[in-house]
C-alpha cells in the first residue's frame, strides 16, 4: 500500500512538471518548424532556382510592357473577338472561342485586366511546361533552357499585351499537351480533359483542329487502351460540335466560319490563269488581272480584288474557283506553301513581297505616334465618327480608357525586341532533335521520343494549316516557340537513354 502511494505521489509529480512548463519553453517546436518551412523553401530555391530567376525576369519584362502602353495593345482583329464577346454572336470570318474568355473582362468594363491575365497565363505556361519536362525525366538545367523562350521571347509578350486570341490558343494547346503526358499511362479523365482542351483550342484558332488526329495517333501508339481514346474525341467533339451548333443557330449553316473560301482564293489567286481553266459563268467573274497581281492580304480584304464586298453565303463559290486554280496548278501550291513553312525557320526576320510585315507585332517606339499599320496602337476609344472600319469600334470603348503611355519603355522594349527573339534556325535544330531522337530512341527514351514528336507534329501541323490557307506572318509560328524547344529536350532526354538495357514502360506492363 505504501509503495503504491509513492508511486501515485511521483506520477503527481511527473504530470505537475509536464503541466507547468512555461510557454517559453514550448516555442522551439513552433520555431522548428518555422525553421523547417524555412529549410523546404531554400531547398526549393536551390533545385529550382534557375527557373525561378527565369520567372522573376520574365514578370519584369511583362511588367515593363504594362507600364509601356496601358491598358494594352489594340488590333484591327481585336474588333470581331470583343464584338462576340459583348454580344454572343460568332464571326463568320474567324472562329471567336477566345471571346469567351475576353467576355468577363468585357462585362468587367477592363481591357487593362484582361491583359495582366494573359501576362499571367504567358507566365504559367513557363512554369507548367518546366514541371511537365522534369517530371517526364528531363533534367533540371535542360528544362530551364527548354523554356528560356517561352519567358524571354519579345513577340511573345507582345502578342500577350494584345487583346488577340494567340496567348488562349498557346495556353490552350499547351494544357491539353500537359495532361495527357502527365503520367506514363494515360487515364480517362486525363483523356477527357485533354479533348476538352483540344476542342477549345480548335475554336479558338482553327489550325489547331487537326490536332485531334495527332492526340489520337498518340494514344494509338502509347497502346493507352480504347477507353481514353473514346474519351478524348467525344469530348473534343462535344466542343467543337457545340460551337458549330451555336453557328448554325446563328448563321444557318453547320461550319466554324463562312470565310476559308476567301483565304484559299487569296493563295490561288496569286498564280491562277483563267485562260487555262475551264470556269462556271458565275465564277468568271472572280478571275484576278493578270497584269496586277495582288498580295495574297490584299486578295482578302483590298477594295481591288474580285471578292471585295461579296457576302459569306458566297463563300462556296469562292472555294469552288480557288479549288480549280489550284487543281491545274497543284505543284505552284505546294510549292508555295512548302516556302511558307520553310520561311518560319529562317535566318533573321525577312518580310518578302507576300508576307504581313512583322513590325505589326513588335513594340513602337513612340506609342504616341499611330502610323501605318495606322489601326494598330493603344488599345483606346474610338472615334464618334469612324472613317474607317478598323478603327477601334463602340465594344471596345466600353472597355478602353484614355491610354497611358511611356514612349521611353516602349523604345526599351523595341530595342529588345530587335534581339529577343527565337531564330528560325534554332526550331530547325529543335525539330532535327525529335527526328533523331523517333529514328534511335530505345526502351524509356522510346516514349520520350513520343512525348516530343507530338509536340513537334502539332507545330508543324499548324505551320501548314496557315500556309495552306493564309498568308505567312510570323504571328502564327510563336506556337514554335512554345512547343519546339520543349520538344527538342524530350528528344535529347530520350537520346541520353537510349544505351540503358531494354525495360518495358510502366504503361506497357
Amino acid at each position: 500500500m505504501r509503495r503504491n502511494f509513492t508511486c501515485l505521489q511521483k506520477s503527481a509529480a511527473s504530470l505537475a512538471n509536464v503541466t507547468e512548463v512555461p510557454v517559453t519553453e514550448r516555442q522551439p517546436a513552433a520555431g522548428r518548424r518555422t525553421s523547417s518551412t524555412g529549410r523546404s523553401l531554400g531547398a526549393f530555391l536551390r533545385r529550382h532556382g534557375a527557373l525561378v530567376a527565369l520567372v522573376v525576369v520574365a514578370a519584369a519584362l511583362r511588367a515593363l510592357a504594362v507600364a509601356a502602353i496601358y491598358p494594352g495593345i489594340w488590333f484591327s482583329d481585336t474588333n470581331s473577338y470583343v464584338h462576340a464577346a459583348a454580344t454572343g454572336t460568332v464571326s463568320a470570318i474567324r472562329t471567336t472561342g477566345y471571346s469567351l474568355f475576353v467576355a468577363p473582362f468585357y462585362h468587367a468594363h477592363s481591357a487593362g485586366a484582361l491583359i495582366v491575365a494573359q501576362h499571367l497565363i504567358g507566365l504559367a505556361i513557363i512554369v507548367v511546361l518546366y514541371v511537365l519536362l522534369v517530371r517526364r525525366g528531363v533534367s533540371r538545367w535542360v528544362a530551364v533552357l527548354a523554356v528560356v523562350p517561352a519567358a524571354l521571347d519579345a513577340y511573345l509578350v507582345d502578342i500577350e499585351h494584345t487583346i488577340m486570341a494567340e496567348t488562349v490558343f498557346h495556353a490552350s494547346v499547351v494544357g491539353a499537351i500537359v495532361v495527357l503526358l502527365w503520367n506514363e499511362r494515360v487515364g480517362l479523365a486525363a483523356a477527357v480533359a485533354g479533348g476538352l482542351l483540344l476542342g477549345y483550342a480548335g475554336v479558338v484558332r482553327s489550325p489547331a483542329i487537326p490536332f485531334i488526329a495527332l492526340f489520337a495517333l498518340y494514344l494509338l501508339l502509347r497502346r493507352a487502351g480504347w477507353r481514353p481514346l473514346v474519351g478524348l474525341c467525344v469530348a473534343w467533339a462535344v466542343v467543337v460540335g457545340g460551337y458549330m451548333t451555336v453557328y448554325h443557330a446563328q448563321h444557318g449553316v453547320f461550319a466554324l466560319t463562312q470565310f476559308d473560301g476567301r483565304f484559299l482564293y487569296a493563295k490561288a489567286a496569286r498564280f491562277a490563269d483563267c485562260g487555262k481553266l475551264t470556269l462556271p459563268p458565275d465564277e468568271r467573274a472572280l478571275c484576278p488581272d493578270p497584269a496586277h497581281r495582288l498580295t495574297s492580304n490584299a486578295y482578302i480584304w483590298g477594295a481591288s480584288s474580285p471578292i471585295h464586298g461579296l457576302p459569306v453565303t458566297d463563300d462556296a463559290r469562292v472555294r469552288d474557283f480557288a479549288l480549280s486554280a489550284i487543281g491545274h496548278e497543284p505543284l505552284t501550291y505546294a510549292r508555295g506553301v512548302g516556302r511558307d513553312v520553310a520561311h518560319y525557320f529562317e535566318p533573321g526576320r525577312r518580310i518578302g513581297a507576300n508576307d504581313y510585315p512583322d513590325t505589326v507585332w513588335q513594340f513602337p517606339s513612340d506609342p504616341r505616334t499611330w502610323a501605318y499599320p495606322g489601326y494598330r496602337g493603344p488599345i483606346r476609344p474610338g472615334h464618334a465618327v469612324r472613317k474607317r472600319s478598323i478603327d477601334p469600334g463602340a465594344y471596345i470603348t466600353a472597355m478602353a480608357s484614355q491610354p497611358r503611355l511611356d514612349p521611353a519603355a516602349s523604345q526599351r522594349l523595341h530595342d529588345y525586341q530587335a534581339l529577343a527573339y527565337t531564330p528560325g534556325p534554332l526550331l530547325a535544330a529543335c525539330l532535327l532533335v525529335v527526328v533523331l531522337a523517333l529514328a534511335l530512341a530505345r526502351g524509356r527514351g522510346r516514349v520520350l521520343a513520343l512525348d516530343g514528336a507530338l509536340l513537334a507534329a502539332c507545330t508543324v501541323t499548324s505551320l501548314v494549316m496557315v500556309s495552306a490557307f493564309s498568308i505567312f506572318d510570323y504571328r502564327y509560328g510563336l506556337l514554335a516557340v512554345i512547343l519546339l524547344p520543349a520538344a527538342a529536350a524530350l528528344g535529347a532526354t530520350a537520346l541520353w537513354h537510349r544505351r540503358q538495357p531494354h525495360q518495358e514502360p510502366a504503361w506497357q506492363r
